[in-house]
């Protein structure tokens, strides 16, 4: 059965770099994960300012090249039923449509969550990602993907075939919870999770033992 895997979370969480840490190897060999981000970031520094004068221009025209570039690579996928990996946030109903519509073809998806305890600390990894040369990312949208990404997770988390949760806060990644579907197959204490899974994930929290 081929399998759209997702990674996503929080701005700053990890899901570049810890993310691929947790695919299976045959996938990270096989499959360019694709980030949106970083292909718009990318695009926009090949435009401007020696092919495009205005930055704003430039950005039009990334953007729209990360659309079309994306359903491309979604419609190759699906018409030869090949794995896909995605990168990317999930903070609203019209963006679960993405995923339903690999769930409609018969695929298995597979999702990795990497939280961070709160929106202060997403802006300040996003700043320093700036301030490396990474792509920045407006407060609005941090905000708006932290807890939009929680709250249709938590409503939504059924339609997944496999889910894994990972606080990414500290230096080392650390898994809380695990589900097939909607049962849970393993979970640290509920006592023991953060404060942002148990506030914005009730549903996820509601089965998991004290």
């Amino acid at each position: 059965m081929p399998t759209l895997y997702l990674i996503t979370g929080s701005n700053g969480a990890g899901k570049s770099t810890v993310g691929p840490d947790y695919l299976p190897p045959h996938i990270v060999a096989k499959h360019v994960i694709f980030d949106g981000d970083k292909l718009y970031t990318s695009k926009v520094k090949e435009l401007w300012p020696d092919q495009i004068k205005s930055l704003k221009e430039a950005k039009k025209i990334a953007a729209e090249f990360i659309v079309t570039t994306l359903e491309t690579m979604l419609d190759h996928a699906l018409e030869n039923k090949e794995d896909f990996v995605y990168e990317g946030h999930f903070p609203s109903y019209a963006t679960w449509e993405f995923p339903k519509r690999f769930k409609d073809q018969g695929y298995e998806i597979q999702m990795l969550f990497l939280g961070l305890k709160d929106t202060d600390l997403s802006e300040m990894r996003v700043g320093l990602r700036a301030k490396k040369g990474g792509h920045s990312v407006p407060l609005y949208d941090i905000e708006n993907n932290f807890y939009g990404n929680l709250e249709m997770l938590n409503e939504h988390y059924h339609l997944l075939d496999h889910l894994q949760i990972v606080d990414t806060s500290e230096f080392l990644p650390k898994p809380l919870a695990a589900f097939k579907g909607a049962e849970l197959i393993s979970s640290i204490r509920k006592t023991e999770l953060p404060d942002w899974f148990t506030r914005n994930l009730p549903q996820l929290t509601e089965p998991i033992s004290e």
